[in-house]
């Protein structure tokens, strides 16, 4: 009996050996996409869950009302399962009241460690009107987003002398594939981010602070080591958002750029949990 088990090893052995042995792989339901809504300078995103939910990071400008409203339509939203608002910034908060009227929101996420930027989007009071529930993130949570997990992460302290610093930080892992969303994160606060032993590599790199020189310094790049660079900013609308130093940064670590322009309604990344496709969202 000894001399069989011993042969069926070493068979066994032998045989990894000559074909390989597979783990048996991870299967992933359903996909994550992150829609782009190239709106110029401004951050807005909708983000479809594997279990066909939608959440909205950010809301762009008001005058950017109609587009973002056109990409809701087109892929179907009757509700947001809630919004979450990097900061308080006209071009990042810009529609919450418009989504307030227009959908039902079942969460607002806001970070419970700026008492600064959000005061001038009157966030919290636009929340009590609408009924809405807020979550003040304290930093450190792992949000379950329906099969996918937003990684959250805030400075230690609110900065009062720049706002952009106050910034949540998310990572939207699903499987092996990620996307890290910065909001206007410039390298004073990046610099606390990295200072912290955590896992931040993500195929999609939202750049901070629309792409400008103050933001995503090249030890975030390595770090991180994307394959793609989204930048909330247009040459026209933003020309800071085109600059030879970034756009050099992104060339050296091999990362392709997609800036806030185009006729298209935005740009989809689709994450299966092995790898990331890109489409654009065109126009009816």
């Amino acid at each position: 009996m000894k001399y069989r088990l011993g042969l069926c090893a070493g068979i066994l052995f032998f045989s990894c050996l000559l074909f390989g042995c597979r783990e048996k792989e991870e299967k992933f339901e359903g996909t994550l996409t992150i829609s782009f809504i190239t709106i110029g300078k401004g951050d807005a995103f909708l983000i479809e869950t594997p279990d066909k939910n939608f959440y909205m990071w950010d809301t762009g400008k008001k005058e950017d009302r109609e587009q973002i409203l056109a990409v809701l339509q087109k892929k179907g939203v009757k509700e947001l399962e809630g919004i979450f608002l990097s900061h308080g910034h006209k071009d990042h908060a810009g529609n919450l009241e418009m989504l307030l009227q227009e959908y039902s929101v079942k969460k607002l996420y806001l970070s419970g460690k700026d008492d600064a930027s959000y005061k001038k989007t009157d966030a919290k009071a636009l929340a009590k009107e609408y009924d809405v529930s807020v979550t003040e993130l304290a930093g450190g949570e792992n949000l379950d987003l329906g099969g996918a997990i937003g990684e959250i992460w805030l400075p230690d302290k609110t900065n009062y002398e720049n706002e952009n610093n106050n910034s949540v930080v998310m990572r939207l892992a699903y499987g092996k594939t990620a996307c890290l969303f910065t909001g206007d994160m410039e390298e004073e606060e990046e610099a606390e981010y990295l200072s912290e032993n955590r896992k931040i590599s993500a195929n999609i790199l939202k750049l901070g602070h629309h792409g400008e020189e103050d933001a995503t310094s090249p030890a975030l790049l390595k770090r991180v080591n994307p394959k793609y660079g989204i930048i909330t900013g247009n040459a026209e609308e933003n020309p800071e958002s085109v600059n030879t130093k970034t756009q050099e940064n992104l060339e050296k670590y091999g990362i392709k750029p997609y800036y806030s322009e185009g006729k298209q309604l935005g740009i989809d990344f689709i994450l299966d949990g092995k790898e990331v496709n890109v489409c654009l969202i065109e126009k009816e």
